[in-house]
């Protein structure tokens, strides 16, 4: 029985249509078939916009059953927020069609959720696409996925297409293409990046690596690259579980358009995760496809596919754990690569950068350490999360810590954790109590003398990552 106002986004299509005008923009559609299933009338609802210079909204239009409306200014008087009316009012058990679209035409460069160029384009779907507020009151029942998704793409007839979701086909209409998806709830965050690209596909170890690139990469290189990318996709399949039952590709792609990093960087980034992917700027590729600096990067970003993407941390534990265990993938991927020696070295570098960055700020616990912290102040919380990784799998078993992580990306697939969800994980996996480990570590500043002992080094190698 409904306990409160409520509502049920029963079928939504979202579509991205790309303009090569000038400035290229993007015309957003998106169409709801919405049912009430609360216990009230509801006279509006509201839907989050896209907004500020970075998405440039323009020339926005709602219908309401196919009757234009005028929007309503929100409660709080922002201008990313519309009010939709309904008039008659909305009554429990019946459906409503709701209908916005507008254009984006960005004022400024873009960022890691949304960029629009000549030739390309990236959008998230929170970055592009509206939001659905559920009502306010009591015993409100909040908003719930939508039961049915589809995303449409209209691009130039040239462009190639990557997306969210299960390909459901495509069609030439006039000079365009025309890509289909299907969302459903185990679907990464709906996206779409797309654009007038050199593409370089090669397989490996039954895995395929796709470059799509400005301009053609030498073949041989990109061979090289795919073979260790290859190996770090299996790794982290073996190590996190399987996402699917027919792996994707890895796509490695590039960008003109200027990149800021999506959790909690500082201004700009070399590169941005996608789900299976990487999206890097022109000069991380200057730098070599086959160097460590470039793979590398590449494999922190492949890392977010699985903590990140497929389940995210939590607000109050973004700030270290997003990036932590990104960091601490690419330590599972050199291991794989080059044995205990590497994760010996690895782990070496992660203590010298906690103690170079920590020159910068004073030292503060990893669970008082916010997203909103100055980035100084926050990124020596990126190689000590790591490093507690690896302090877990040296007391309790790397195959019982990663198998533990393995269970939790599984059981919480589009959800958000915390400290307490992998706890919970690894002490079900361990069967110990871990309170004062996580004490030690998170309540704590600093290293344990215990873990620095066991890994502060000085050797030649040992070069700053940063």
């Amino acid at each position: 029985m409904p306990f409160g106002p409520g509502y049920q986004i029963e079928r939504q299509q979202l579509e991205a249509h790309y303009l090569q005008t000038s400035p290229a923009h993007l015309h957003i559609q998106a169409t709801y078939r919405l049912r009430n299933i609360g216990n009230g009338q509801l006279g509006f609802v509201e839907a989050v916009l896209p907004s500020g210079p970075a998405r440039g909204r323009e020339n926005l239009r709602v219908s309401v059953d196919g009757r234009e409306v005028s929007v309503e200014p929100a409660d709080d008087g922002s201008t990313s927020v519309a009010r939709i009316p309904f008039d008659p009012t909305w009554s429990p058990k019946q459906r409503r069609i709701l209908s916005l679209e507008y254009d984006l035409a960005p004022a400024v460069q873009g960022d890691a959720e949304f960029a629009v160029d000549e030739g390309s384009f990236l959008s998230r779907a929170s970055s592009a696409f509206p939001l659905l507020r559920p009502p306010t009151g009591g015993l409100v029942e909040h908003g719930k996925p939508a039961l049915e998704s589809r995303l449409t793409v209209l691009v130039p007839a040239d462009f190639q297409v990557f997306a969210g979701g299960q390909g459901q086909g495509s069609r030439q209409r006039g000079g365009e293409s025309e890509y289909r998806f299907g969302v459903n709830k185990k679907s990464f965050e709906p996206f779409v990046l797309a654009g007038h690209y050199h593409e370089q596909r090669i397989q490996a170890g039954g895995d395929t690596i796709i470059f799509w690139t400005l301009d053609p990469l030498p073949a041989d290189q990109a061979q090289g690259a795919t073979a260790r990318l290859a190996g770090t996709y299996q790794t982290y399949r073996s190590a996190f579980g399987q996402l699917w039952k027919n792996p994707p590709p890895v796509r490695v792609i590039e960008t003109s358009a200027r990149l800021t990093a999506r959790r909690g960087g500082q201004g700009d980034a070399a590169g941005v995760a996608l789900p299976t992917g990487a999206l890097l700027n022109r000069a991380a590729f200057r730098v070599g496809i086959t160097s460590d600096t470039f793979l590398t990067l590449v494999e922190h970003e492949l890392g977010h596919t699985w903590f990140g993407e497929a389940v995210s941390a939590q607000p109050h534990a973004e700030a270290v754990l997003g990036e932590a265990l990104a960091e601490y993938s690419t330590l599972v991927a050199a291991e794989a690569r080059g044995g205990e020696s590497e994760r010996q070295h690895e782990t070496a570098l992660l203590l010298r950068w906690f103690d170079e960055s920590r020159k910068k700020a004073a030292d503060k616990p990893l669970l008082e350490i916010r997203a909103s912290d100055p980035y100084e102040k926050r990124v020596f919380g990126y190689s000590k999360g790591a490093l507690f990784f690896v302090g877990l799998e040296d007391r309790y078993g790397k195959e019982n810590v990663r198998h533990a992580l393995a269970h939790l990306v599984n059981s919480l697939r589009g959800s958000r954790f915390g400290y307490a969800e992998l706890r919970a994980a690894i002490e079900l996996e361990t069967r110990e109590k871990l309170g004062d480990f996580f004490r030690l570590w998170l309540d704590e500043r600093g290293i344990p003398d215990e873990f620095r002992a066991r890994y502060e080094v000085k050797e030649q190698r040992l070069e700053s990552k940063e």
